[in-house]
């Protein structure tokens, strides 16, 4: 009996211990299949994880391009500046680290313990946005681990108001937005890089990986045709003019009419690009190419070229002005300057509506949408400016039975300020319309040149040489010396040019509104081979102080002209005589 209890004893140990063995076998697959399943199927994503735990990816910011006036002047630029920031989670004691680093940033200790409070979770609490180097320095100096610097590269415009709608300006997140800025976006951005680091357990860098870092490769450079000195004469005088006549708003380009270039566009509002945010969306648009708006009289030699090269009226044909009062169908146009029968010298002097529109009746709508067409007018002329308006030319199809005489002196049609100067470019240039151009050439980001800019691009002919050059050297010299912007202009140049005066419509309202008024001069000179060309379109002046474009536009525009051209030293083409010599 003891020796068969001891028998059956020995079987149960040997089947525990086979039990035992078939457990420990079945454990050691399973760690053997775990183990293969970790180096096979989570590989991947465990090496990202520790890779994510001990690598650290610092953005290395490429430092955007600057952007120059046409003398080599900075008009924008950037500089680096810092964010200081906080990992409440690193700080050993919270309230000596607040107080001693609002001393630093001249913030209050609250206003650094509320913005913590607001984000209980977060480790990286911006304190301090853009501070400089010195304030960057004071920082550092704490020598606290949960304090922080992060360095960026800020837009800088050192000339701040002026050229803001040329240059636009630069979003939180490095984007241009409006202007030249935002055209040239891609050139002047460069590329950012980034710089790899091994970090310890707290994430503080160890060293660096050089193999994984990527340098920035920074933004190009441009240079552009305005002047900084002439875009000062221009937005000082279009500032005062706004003012003084108590107006809504104000435009103004100078151009020179040989090559296209643009020397100063403003429009009034301005705002400061280094403050974009604060300005309202209004005062940001760039008028000059955004806004069409009916041009009227200024018009005018334009129609009569088109008149006079398609046999439509003669150079000394005279035409009855029915002094000042004159039915079209159910229509009564209206002279400001009455006269009777009248040569086209004297149709453009004195600016006669009944004279246009019995000339446009000749052409016929055909001939007039081509000529608007030929000019430019209805088209972007492909200035560098974001957000440019075609304005508006109606297809002959929409067109009513008093638009061919409206047309001809600048109704039922709208034109941006930059078109309407390039279109009286084409008449000091001959006939031959050119390209307006903003960028004069591109930089790498070596200095060297990436694009340039050679001669006026040319556009086609819009007029027959000979009555171009008849409109410019008779007819728009006539109207300054003849006409009520004599007494306006500068005494040492002659200069060419036209006035307009235009009613003004409203949002939602039929028709013109009473009392709203634009006014508005174009001219060149010096007369003889005109250097620049100027253009002053000021709207909604207070009708009591003054409206017409000889008394609102043409002062601030002949205040332009003389010191421009001083300032480009033009020797004058008019002798005049001083008291006492």
């Amino acid at each position: 009996m003891i020796g068969q209890h001891r028998h059956s004893q020995e079987q149960c140990q040997r089947r525990r211990g086979a039990v035992l063995l078939v457990i420990v076998l079945l454990g050691l697959l399973s760690l053997v299949g775990r183990l293969a399943y970790i180096n096979t199927t989570l590989r991947p994503r465990l090496l990202a994880h520790a890779e994510e735990q001990y690598l650290g990816n610092a953005t290395l910011s490429a430092r955007r391009g600057t952007i120059f006036d046409d003398k080599g002047r900075v008009v924008a630029t950037s500089r680096r500046m810092w964010d200081v920031f906080i990992d409440p989670y690193r700080a050993k004691n919270l309230d000596e680290t607040v107080n001693a680093l609002a001393a630093r940033v001249n913030e209050s200790p609250n206003v650094i313990l509320d913005k913590i409070e607001r984000r209980p979770l977060s480790r990286y609490i911006v304190v301090a946005d853009t501070v400089d180097d010195v304030t960057a320095e004071a920082v550092r100096a704490l020598n606290d681990s949960a304090v922080g610097l992060s360095g960026r590269h800020v837009r800088h415009y050192p000339l701040g108001e002026s050229m803001c709608h040329v240059i636009g300006f630069v979003g939180r997140d490095g984007k241009g937005l409006g202007g030249v800025e935002s055209t040239f976006d891609e050139h002047l951005a460069g590329q950012d890089g980034r710089r790899a680091t091994i970090r310890d357990g707290r994430r503080r860098a160890l060293w660096r990986c050089g193999e994984e870092s990527i340098p920035p490769a920074d933004g190009g450079h441009l240079i552009l045709t305005i002047d900084a000195e002439i875009q000062r004469v221009v937005e000082q005088e279009l500032a005062d003019a706004v003012q003084s006549f108590r107006a809504k708003t104000g435009m103004a380009v100078v151009m020179s009419p040989k090559t296209g270039d643009v020397l100063a566009m403003a429009s009034v509002p301005y705002f400061n690009p280094n403050y974009a945010s604060q300005a309202e969306p209004d005062a940001r648009r760039n008028r000059t190419v955004t806004d069409p708006t009916e041009p009227g009289s200024v018009i005018k030699p334009l129609i009569i070229s088109a008149a006079l090269a398609g046999g439509f009226v003669t150079k000394h044909e005279r035409i009855d002005c029915h002094l000042g009062s004159h039915r079209f169908g159910n229509r009564v146009i209206k002279d400001v300057s009455p006269q009777g029968m009248a040569d086209i010298k004297s149709i453009i002097i004195k600016s006669s509506n009944i004279g246009m529109a019995q000339i446009g009746e000749r052409m016929g709508a055909q001939v007039l949408y081509e000529t608007v067409r030929g000019f430019g007018l209805g088209a972007c002329t492909g200035i560098e400016c974001p957000g440019e308006s075609a304005g508006v030319v109606h297809p002959l199809s929409a067109w009513g039975r008093m638009t061919t005489q409206s047309v001809s002196f600048g109704y039922e049609i709208g034109v941006t300020p930059l078109q309407l100067i390039t279109a009286y470019t084409t008449l000091i240039n001959e006939g031959v319309r050119i390209k307006p151009r903003l960028v004069r050439g591109l930089l790498d980001t070596d200095g060297e040149i990436a694009a340039w800019s050679e001669g006026p691009e040319t556009l086609g002919r819009a007029a027959p040489a000979a009555i171009a050059n008849y409109i410019r050297d008779e007819l728009l010299v006539a109207v300054i010396n003849e006409g009520s912007a004599a007494s306006s202009m500068p005494e040492r140049y002659r200069v060419l040019g036209k006035t307009g005066t235009t009613k003004l419509t409203e949002p939602g309202r039929k028709g013109y509104v009473s009392g709203q008024y634009q006014s508005t001069f174009i001219g060149a000179a010096p007369a003889a081979d005109p250097e620049i060309i100027v253009l002053v379109m000021i709207r909604r002046p207070d009708p009591a102080i003054g409206y017409y474009g000889a008394t609102v536009a043409a002062p601030s525009a002949g205040r332009m002209i003389e010191q421009v051209l001083a300032y480009l030293e033009v020797p004058p083409d008019r002798h005049v005589e001083f008291a006492g010599m």
